[in-house]
């Protein structure tokens, strides 16, 4: 999917040599039933916000990404991602104290449930989904990775000023952008993948990785105007600019659109790397579906991008 011919980035990225991502075949009945539930439940601070969330169409981004996972699980993956999109922009809206402390409650809800009362619509819409969260097992790691996201939101050096190198921010912006979330997701989701050992794990480690940067980078190429108006409008505190073509561009002493260049060529060359080590895999059965579950991440994740108007 290389998006519409108005779309602005059309001349600037080129097609994926990636199969064409597909929708969950729930995708309609997940979509409404998420969809109600948060437009009816989080406090928005104006109707223009609330129509805009509408309009994104973030759900996509999850019915892309996990065409093959049950139903019920899906479910909850949508409502957690897109909780994390409502979080990630009340984060810009306020300052690093505030996002600390908001965080903290949230900690204190994962952990010690029994001793921690809401005390906010976030604390609760949080409460109620990690309690359905953990009725299923091997759901602890989603919530703590989902945690760990919302913890990069608090740090007071994030942004490219404290990251010297695009190998470093792409180390942080895994966690940041919420790749280890998507990983647990995919194993997750899908039942045929629920068995998947340790060991099997660390065999698809390199194909996660290549996964990881592609959906972060092609993200932050998105995404940058968004986030630098972000930035400029929160300059005071917890308004840093985390996005990898500022990192290149600061890296190398080139402008703004010459980084988004090279980061969109770094995609393309991380998606051909994946192709030469998924032909080189020996592997059958559980283990390559998770490797195409694994491409199907980079691919929904680009049609997800391609599609929305979060980031126009």
């Amino acid at each position: 999917m290389h998006g519409k011919p108005t779309h602005p980035l059309k001349v600037v990225i080129p097609p994926s040599i990636l199969p064409e991502a597909v929708f969950h075949p729930d995708h309609e009945q997940i979509d409404r039933h998420v969809m109600t539930y948060l437009v009816s439940t989080w406090e928005w601070p104006s109707e223009k916000h609330k129509q805009a969330f509408i309009s994104w169409k973030l759900s996509e981004v999850v019915l892309f990404m996990f065409p093959t996972g049950e139903a019920e699980r899906v479910k909850l993956a949508c409502e957690l991602l897109l909780l994390g999109f409502l979080m990630d922009d009340y984060f810009d809206k306020n300052t690093l104290s505030t996002n600390a402390s908001t965080v903290s409650s949230l900690h204190s809800l994962l952990t010690s449930p029994e001793m921690t009362v809401p005390v906010t619509t976030i604390d609760s819409m949080h409460a109620g989904l990690f309690a359905k969260f953990l009725t299923y097992p091997n759901s602890a790691p989603i919530l703590e990775a989902y945690l760990a996201m919302l913890d990069c939101h608090c740090v007071p050096s994030r942004g490219p000023s404290s990251l010297s190198s695009l190998k470093e921010y792409l180390v942080f912006r895994e966690t940041d952008v919420g790749m280890p979330i998507c990983v647990e997701l995919l194993y997750w989701t899908d039942p045929a993948l629920a068995g998947i050992t340790a060991d099997e794990k660390r065999m698809l480690r390199p194909l996660e990785k290549l996964a990881n940067y592609h959906v972060s980078i092609l993200n932050d190429v998105f995404s940058f105007e968004r986030e630098w108006q972000a930035a400029e409008m929160n300059g005071e505190e917890g308004g840093a600019l985390v996005n990898g073509v500022a990192v290149l561009a600061g890296e190398v002493g080139i402008g703004v659109e010459a980084a988004r260049g090279l980061c969109v060529r770094l995609v393309r060359a991380w998606e051909g790397e994946f192709v030469r080590l998924k032909g080189e895999m020996l592997v059958e059965g559980r283990l390559w579906r998770a490797v195409e579950g694994i491409e199907r991440r980079m691919s929904g994740a680009e049609a997800f991008s391609w599609r929305t108007g979060r980031y126009l």
